[in-house]
Order: structure tokens, then sequence, then C-alpha cells
């Protein structure tokens, strides 16, 4: 199938597309989330050999693309991951995309808590709506490789977003399970591979637990505190990120993701406060946002945390919340 066909079909699907360059990923077009394409816009906007990008989430009937991105992931994702009839990769990777359909799916990256290397994705629209996409077939990879469908049926499996959230995390943990502890462990998966990391290293052990939401071992033996005990850093961070416009330049926005990775610790949570503020903008690249994410995790900022943050929400008129004053 052609560029300009494939194009149709994904359109006729109900699937939101954007064009991106030949051999890139990110789309260069100003405010490409809220584009539009219709049919008789397709030879305008991809009749010059574009990559085909779909906009995934709610605005593409809730389209999700799994990204298998290390080669554990490749390994081993046929066994935590429910089967799907649309699948595509490359010749050096293989079906390293997997898509279902999931309401109410949120975007969410999986990374090696020991490098800040990206095990896999799952790719819809961030928690505030901010867009994601990725470049479908028969678009040209970075590397020169072309983008292909496995098989010939094109037909996402529907699944409740809770339900496939929990796979792909599961997935990620016997990522770090085959790299570091037990390549066999990994290819049998059980419930205590959370455990096997957290004797191993209590780093990718609370890595693993955080992504189930269970406490890590040490801490199921402490009383959990009371919500009015949580600090204000615990409460409103993402209510203090979410009140500063994101208009500003590069430097600026790699400043105030320093800000967000101090005050987070690193966190999970402090990524995906980070990825859903850079969406705000109309510069925003999601991969660009993951590798910086990650280079703070490499070298973690020390001059900066919550008060630059708490300065410029209040420069925008933030005033801490009821929630966050313990309703008091």
């Amino acid at each position: 199938m052609n560029p300009l066909d494939a194009t149709r079909e994904y359109c006729r699907r109900g699937w939101r597309v954007v064009p991106t360059p030949l051999r890139e990923k990110a789309p260069q077009l100003r405010e490409w989330g809220k584009l539009r394409v219709t049919l008789d816009d397709i030879p305008r906007y991809f009749g010059n050999g574009a990559n085909v990008g779909v906009i995934l989430g709610s605005k593409s009937g809730w389209l999700v693309d799994i990204d298998l991105d290390c080669t554990e992931a490749l390994d081993i994702a046929d066994l935590y991951l429910p089967v799907t009839r649309a699948e595509f990769g490359r010749q050096s990777k293989p079906r390293s995309h997997r898509l279902f359909i999931a309401v109410g799916a949120t975007h969410e990256a999986f990374a090696d808590p020991l490098d800040g290397a990206t095990l896999l994705e799952l790719r819809s629209e961030g928690r505030d709506g901010g867009c994601h996409q990725t470049i479908f077939p028969p678009s040209i990879h970075p590397s020169g490789e072309r983008i292909e469908w496995c098989g010939d049926i094109i037909a996402p499996t529907a699944i409740a977003a809770t339900a496939l959230r929990l796979g792909v995390a599961w997935l990620a943990i016997g990522c770090l399970v085959m790299r570091y502890a037990s390549p066999h462990a990994a290819r049998n998966p059980e419930p205590d591979l959370p455990k096997i990391l957290w004797e191993f290293d209590h780093t990718l052990g609370s890595t693993a637990y955080r992504w189930l939401g269970q406490p890590t071992p040490d801490a199921a033996r402490r009383e959990l505190r009371p919500q009015r005990d949580w600090s204000r850093r615990d409460l409103d961070l993402a209510e203090i990120v979410n009140a500063i416009p994101n208009n500003c330049d590069w430097e600026n926005w790699n400043k105030i993701g320093m800000a967000i990775y101090a005050a987070s610790n690193g966190s999970h949570d402090g990524a995906i406060i980070f990825d859903d503020w850079s969406a705000k903008s109309s510069k925003y690249n999601p991969y660009n946002t993951t590798a910086k994410w990650a280079a703070y995790r490499r070298c973690p900022p020390t001059r900066i945390s919550m008060g630059t943050l708490v300065h410029l929400a209040r420069q925008n008129g933030w005033r801490r919340s009821e929630k966050a004053r313990g309703g008091q």
C-alpha cells in the first residue's frame, strides 16, 4: 500500500493523521495536535512523500500504541501483553508496535531506573489531553528502514485501559528481571518478579513495586501516613506546575524540567507531570521530553527545586488550594 492509500485508509478508520518529514518521527507543523486532515486534504499534506503520523488517544477513537523500545521487551512481549491483530515494525525491530483500543488510557513511559533508557511506552494522550503520535506504515524510519504491518489484517484489540496498563507494567518489570536478574524468571512470569528485583537491587525493586502501585517490602511494615500529614510537596506539585504557562524558550523549558525533577525526586509521577506540562506547548516533542528526563536522571539537578516552581506559579495567579491546606 502506497503512502497516500494508507493515509486514506487510516482516515476512513477515524484515525487522526498528521504529516511528518520523511525519515523523521516528530511533526514539524505548529500545533499539529489540532490538525484535522480530511480525505480531500491528503494529497496536499502527504503528496510529497511525507511520513504518516497518527495521533493517539481520544482523537483517534482511543487508539493506543504499545511501543517496545528495548530488546528485552521485543523478546518477551508475547508472554505479557494481550493478543492484538494490529502490529507493525521495521526489519530490525519487527512487531515493535502493538495497537489496542483502550478508552481512557493515558501516556506513560517505563524506563530503566539505573541508566534512564526507555524500556517501552504506552502511547496515548497525556493526562491533560496533550497529544502524542506515532509514525505508521509505510513511513520511513530515521534508520532508513521502511515501517511495515505484520500480517494482512489491521484489527486492534479492544481492552480496558486499566488491564492494558497493568500488562504493560508487568512487561516492563519482566524486562528489568531479564536484564539484571534472571532471564529464566522473565520468561516464566510469576507474581514474585518484583521481589526478585528487590532482592537483587532495591532501586530496581522499588521501581517495580511503584509501577504496580504496591508498597515495597520495607514500606509494608510501616504505617502509611494519612493524607492530612502529607507535605505540600506531596499534595500539589502537579497543581503548581499546571498553573505555569508553557510559552517559554528551550532554556526556561529545561529549567522548569529540572525543578520538577528535583521537587519530585525524579519519580515516575514527576515524569508524567513534566510531560503533561511540556505538551501545552506547540513546540512539544514527546521524544525530547523523555530524553531530557533521562538526562536529569544521569545528572540530577542540585541548585533548583520546588521554590522555583512556586515562584513562577504565584506570578501567574496560583494560590495554595484548600486540598493542599488540608481543608483548613
